[in-house]
Parts: C-alpha cells; structure tokens; sequence
C-alpha cells in the first residue's frame, strides 16, 4: 500500500516509450500494407484505410509527443524518441500525399516497378517493426533489422534509377513529369524508412 502510493504521487512519472514507438510502427506497417492493396490491388477500402490509419498514426504520434513532454524518466534521452517519433509521423503523412497525388492523376495499378517499389517499402516497414519488437530483448537482431533496412533501400533505388532512365527517353512529356514525381515520391518514402533505421540504431547505442 505505501509503496504503491509512494509510486503514485512522489515518485517521477515513467512510461515506456521503447514499447509506444514499437505501437507507432506498427501502425506505419498497417499503411504500407494497405498501400500495397490499394495502389496494385485496386482494393478502394485499403484505400481509404490509408485515411483512417494515417489518423491512427497522427494520435499515437500526439500522445508520444505529450507523454515525452511531460514525463521525467525517459529510457534514452528525449531527442532520440522525438526524433523517431517525428520521422515515423513523416512516413505516414508522406504514402498518404502519394496515394493523393496518384489518385488526382489517374494513376492506378500503372506497371510492375511500382508495383516492385512498393513491396519493397512494405519491406523496411515490416523490418523496422522486427526492430521495434527486439530492442529490448535482442539489441543485435535489432541492428541486423535496421541493416537490412538500408540494404532494401538501395535495392529500391536500383529500380528507381532503372526506370527514371527508361522513362526519360519517352517523348511524352506529361507522361515524364506524372511518373516522375510519383517514383519519386515513393522514393521519398524509402528514404524516410532508412533515416527512422539509422535513428534506432541511435537509439541502440544509447542504450548499450
């Protein structure tokens, strides 16, 4: 009974924030998978899905930010979880502004490479969540996962690069500027699986 008081109201607040970033990623898989249905599938509920569960990342992102905010004990220093946070946060916000933009253009179950590139990024998002979920118990299956992570971001850009030059000799100009900025967008999201990597590999180090 005094302990638990004790704990209650003189003790500092703690909460774990190892396992609400392991929750945010996990949501971030949830988009990716639903990306894969909606884009290559034409499965209009993933689609709007995408909406729901970027709405799912948005308050799980708000509720870190408040805890971190507020909180005394932080298992690692409060820049590297806000850090995490905030790029997770990036990589919803940035598939939801693709499937946007590829449905203002029309663009749908378009050839194999998106199809290609998108499997990848479901890639990382199911690597980053195998990182999330060993970072306590297994820090060095944890670094294999953000390794892997970088790996599939380079396989991602030997495609991207691939295709940009093949789509490059067109002579359709409006062809050029669609496709382009939409591999480039996913790209974009690539990239961002591969800062959040670099960034729990900080997280790892910080903890050793």
């Amino acid at each position: 009974m005094i302990v638990s008081l004790i704990k209650k109201y003189i003790l500092p607040k703690e909460i774990d924030f190892l396992a609400a970033l392991d929750e945010h990623a996990m949501i971030i898989k949830q988009i990716t998978d639903d990306l894969q249905k909606c884009f290559i599938e034409a499965n209009e509920k993933s689609c709007q899905a995408i909406l729901h569960d970027q709405h799912q990342a948005q308050a799980i992102r708000d509720k870190n930010m408040k805890n971190l905010l507020n909180v005394f004990i932080t298992p690692i220093d409060s820049e590297s979880i806000y850090r995490v946070i905030t790029e997770l946060d990036w990589i919803a916000i940035s598939i939801r502004h693709f499937l946007i933009e590829a449905k203002s253009y029309h663009i749908h179950k378009e050839n194999e490479v998106y199809n290609a590139l998108i499997k990848k990024i479901q890639l990382q998002a199911e690597l980053l969540t195998a990182g999330f979920k060993t970072l306590k118990s297994n820090r060095e299956k944890t670094a294999q996962s953000t390794k892997r992570v970088r790996d599939t971001y380079d396989e991602l850009m030997d495609i991207y690069v691939e295709e940009v030059s093949t789509l490059v000799e067109s002579k359709d100009i409006k062809k050029i500027f669609i496709h382009k900025e939409l591999l480039s967008q996913l790209k974009e999201i690539s990239k961002r699986m591969r800062m959040t990597a670099n960034s729990l590999e900080d997280v790892i180090m910080k903890m050793s």
